[in-house]
């Protein structure tokens, strides 16, 4: 764990807990290791910290997914759970109606080894969308007061680097009681290369825990869901 790998609220980034699959991922052998992934979905438990208790994931693969949880070195708790499809890409129909249209551009170090974006950096481009996405369209609702509860991103097509900027279409889909549901969708003009869902979950600073929404915020929401 590295200071590095903290986000504005102290917590180990969400992007993080990507990178550490992807890395025990690359330990367990060709076959898993050099396999195409086709989705990705993080469940978030609870906030990790910074600690000099080193972070251990635990992996198993049952047919075509690969389970991990991410946990701290000589502790039963986990901080997030990770399932991982293998597998051939397949298409991906766009939302109708499609949500509001951002741009979002790739940069030469979000490229892997096979000089395309890699998973990982991709949760990292929808996060980017995704904060920008609140913090001009919700007024006084901002990204600080919600942690990501659950995020899955969903590939239909490699990413490759290009000098023009990618669309990501954004819309908020659902407000519950304490959470609410984004969906993102990254596309090139020819169809959609990748799918992200994300659900957010309203938390409280001082307490460090999950809270409800509050009638203002519940209303400012809802008048943006499409």
């Amino acid at each position: 764990m590295r200071w590095a790998d903290l986000d504005s609220l102290n917590h180990v980034n969400n992007v993080v807990y990507v990178a550490y699959a992807a890395e025990a991922r690359e330990l367990l052998g060709e076959g898993v290791a050099e396999a195409t992934v086709r989705s990705v979905t993080v469940r978030y438990r609870r906030p990790l910290l910074l600690s000099s208790r080193p972070v251990v994931v635990v992996s198993s693969l049952e047919g075509a997914e690969l389970r991990q949880e991410i946990r701290s070195e000589g502790a039963d708790d986990v901080f997030a759970d990770i399932a991982t499809e293998l597998g051939g890409l397949v298409p991906i129909v766009p939302h109708t109606p499609p949500g509001e249209a951002l741009s979002i551009r790739v940069r030469r170090a979000d490229l892997d080894s096979s000089g395309l974006v890699s998973v990982t950096k991709m949760f990292e481009l929808f996060q980017e969308a995704r904060v920008l996405y609140l913090s001009t369209r919700l007024g006084r609702v901002t990204p600080g007061s919600f942690v990501v509860g659950t995020v899955s991103v969903q590939q239909a097509r490699p990413l490759p680097w290009r000098a023009e900027a990618y669309d990501i279409s954004m819309r908020l889909s659902r407000v519950g009681g304490g959470s609410l549901t984004i969906e993102a969708e990254l596309s090139d003009g020819g169809g959609i290369i990748a799918r992200s869902t994300s659900v957010l979950v309203g938390f409280d600073l001082e307490s460090q825990r999950a809270r409800r929404l509050d009638d203002d915020e519940r209303a400012t929401l809802e008048a943006l869901v499409g």
